[in-house]
């Protein structure tokens, strides 16, 4: 028997640094959602396929299969706009739900836990999951976080840029009509504005023994 742990929360939140550390210290599988869709919306963007062009996209993702790419072709300011906007296509949502259900099946029998990190996966994708993480902290914060992942990569970038766009990229999760973001009724909520990573993994990690 495995459990699902799901961690959820805005851009810029520290998902993936924290799902990394439960993946090393828990020795599980760590399903990305947001990678699903940044893949999509990369190779979208590659083949020139229009976003208003819905059957085209859909025909696309049918055949899609996820391979894991370098931070430098998925996380960039037009992927993130592309993968927001292609979230919110209800019949996209429906296949990637799958594709998201099926990494658990394939995983279920080899690990005790598996960990889902996204923006609705307590919500819509595993919603009798039996830990549910949502993580939060002020968009100044989440901002001046991802400016200095660009510095360590030695990327030129404004904080009023990243600051706007992560604000966009809030606007777009929490309004849109199919999964917006919300923390699930059951979750345990973490504003992690004040605290850093190792503090942050250690309180979820209390939570999950707990459970």
């Amino acid at each position: 028997m495995y459990k699902i742990i799901t961690v959820d929360g805005p851009a810029g939140v520290g998902k993936g640094t924290i799902c990394e550390l439960l993946s090393s210290s828990l020795n599980s599988p760590v399903l990305n959602s947001g990678e699903i869709y940044r893949g999509i919306a990369y190779n979208l963007k590659k083949n020139k396929i229009s976003l208003n062009n819905i059957p085209c996209i859909i025909r696309y993702v049918k055949k899609y299969n996820h391979k894991k790419l370098s931070p430098n072709k998925l996380y960039n300011k037009g992927i993130d706009l592309i993968s927001s906007q292609i979230s919110s296509i209800p019949q996209l949502r429906k296949l990637t739900i799958q594709i998201q259900r099926n990494f658990v099946k394939l995983n279920s029998n080899a690990s005790k836990m598996i960990i889902a990190e996204g923006r609705d996966m307590g919500t819509i994708i595993f919603p009798r999951a039996e830990i549910k993480i949502f993580l939060w902290a002020k968009v100044e914060i989440r901002a001046q976080r991802r400016l200095l992942q660009f510095e360590k990569s030695r990327k030129t970038v404004k904080f009023s840029d990243i600051l706007d766009e992560i604000a966009l990229r809030d606007m777009k999760d929490m309004s849109r009509k199919t999964a917006p973001l919300q923390p699930a009724e059951d979750s345990y909520l973490i504003d992690n504005s004040n605290l850093d990573i190792e503090q942050c993994f250690n309180r979820i990690l209390k939570i999950i023994k707990r459970n």
